[in-house]
C-alpha cells in the first residue's frame, strides 16, 4: 500500500511514495487520528500558535519548521479553528474523542493540523 520493497528483500532505503493510499490510509485511520489527538494535548499549552506548531513540528520531524512551513500551518490553524467553532457538537467530540469542556475546539482543530503533519512523506519515510 506504500509502496513497499518485497519483505524477503534487504533495502536500505524506502522510496517516496506518490501512492494516494498512503494518504487516504494515514487520513483515516484511527490509530493517526488517536496519535494525531496525542500529539495536539502535547502541545496545547504552549503560549502562542507558532509555538505550539513548532512544538508539533520538532517532535513529528526533528526539525524546525521553515517560515513558509510555519506561515501555511499557523493558516491551517485558524481555518480548523473557524470550522470546529462553528460545527456540530458531534463532529466535534468525533476529532477529540469525546472531549466535550470548553477547549474541545480547540483541541479538534489542533488535532486537525497534528493530523496534516503525521500523513507528511518526511514523517512516515524518515520518522
Amino acid at each position: 500500500m506504500f509502496d513497499c520493497p518485497d519483505a524477503n528483500l534487504t533495502n536500505v532505503r524506502r522510496t517516496v511514495s506518490n501512492t494516494p493510499l498512503q494518504a487516504l490510509t494515514t487520513l483515516n485511520a484511527e490509530a493517526f487520528t488517536e496519535a494525531a489527538r496525542g500529539l495536539a494535548k502535547r502541545v496545547l499549552n504552549a503560549q502562542s500558535d507558532e509555538a505550539k506548531l513548532q512544538d508539533a513540528f520538532r517532535i513529528t520531524l526533528s526539525r524546525a519548521p521553515e517560515a513558509h512551513e510555519l506561515q501555511s500551518l499557523v493558516q491551517l490553524l485558524q481555518e480548523a479553528r473557524y470550522h470546529y467553532r462553528q460545527a456540530d457538537p458531534a463532529e466535534v467530540q468525533a476529532m477529540t474523542g469525546g472531549v466535550s469542556d470548553a477547549s474541545a475546539s480547540e483541541l479538534a482543530a489542533l488535532t486537525a493540523v497534528t493530523r496534516i503533519l503525521l500523513n507528511l512523506d518526511e514523517f512516515i519515510t524518515r520518522g
